[in-house]
């Protein structure tokens, strides 16, 4: 299996979480269908204390079971593709004497908080849980995870690649994670990690329309 989860046959400890409810470190889900949407519970979770995800669960807490291997699949994505930066997630399957498969997603406080997802839009935004609701933070709690940042972030820019970035964006108009990519000679991911970087930190500007997603220098 791909992604080594803890397996367990006595569900009581899942019927204890199911218990307690949904609220700011658990939630319940029948099944992922959106990792884009996923991935702003991951992000919230990271930046509360983190938390729990089930899934194969209504929100009831009826057990429903799921395909824990096409479940961990897509949380795993959402974790690393659409979080920024990525966020660590921990697998445990329960397995119920019915023969049903239920996945839990347990994410860590994280020490390397805040964590961004996109919005609807493609926006980065930050993401807190608000009972057993995902929403946007507000500004005030915005403001106090900006003071935990590392003061690296804040620094000026001293990475060779990063002043490629800001030398290229001063050449032309735009620059896309694609034509970084091909330019560094690197991967698409590190591509788009570097730009949200430079994008969190004030220096570039995101932009998505009919063409796609672009940068541009503030």
């Amino acid at each position: 299996m791909r992604f080594r989860p803890i397996i367990k046959e006595q569900i009581a400890p899942l019927l204890s979480l199911i218990a307690q409810g949904e609220g700011v470190q658990l939630d319940f889900k029948q099944l992922i269908s959106d990792q884009r949407k996923i991935a702003r519970t991951l992000a919230a979770f990271a930046n509360n204390r983190g938390g729990r995800l089930l899934v194969g669960v209504k929100d009831n807490g009826r057990l429903l079971g799921c395909d824990t291997e096409q479940e961990m699949y897509m949380i795993a994505e959402a974790a690393e593709h659409y979080c920024e930066p990525p966020v660590d997630i921990f697998f445990t399957i329960y397995e119920t004497e019915e023969a049903l498969q239920i996945l839990e997603a347990e994410v860590k406080n994280s020490l390397r908080k805040p964590h961004f997802a996109q919005d609807d839009h493609g926006d980065w935004k930050l993401y807190m849980r608000v009972r057993d609701k995902t929403m946007v933070a507000s500004k005030a709690t915005a403001k106090m995870l900006d003071a935990e940042w590392d003061e690296m972030e804040k620094e000026d820019i001293k990475d060779s690649k990063e002043r490629y970035v800001l030398e290229a964006l001063q050449r032309k108009e735009t620059l896309t994670a694609k034509e970084l990519s091909k330019a560094l000679n690197i991967s698409l991911q590190r591509a788009n990690s570097l730009l949200v970087k430079l994008t969190k930190s004030g220096y570039i500007l995101h932009h998505k329309d009919g063409r796609g997603d672009y940068y541009m220098i503030r």
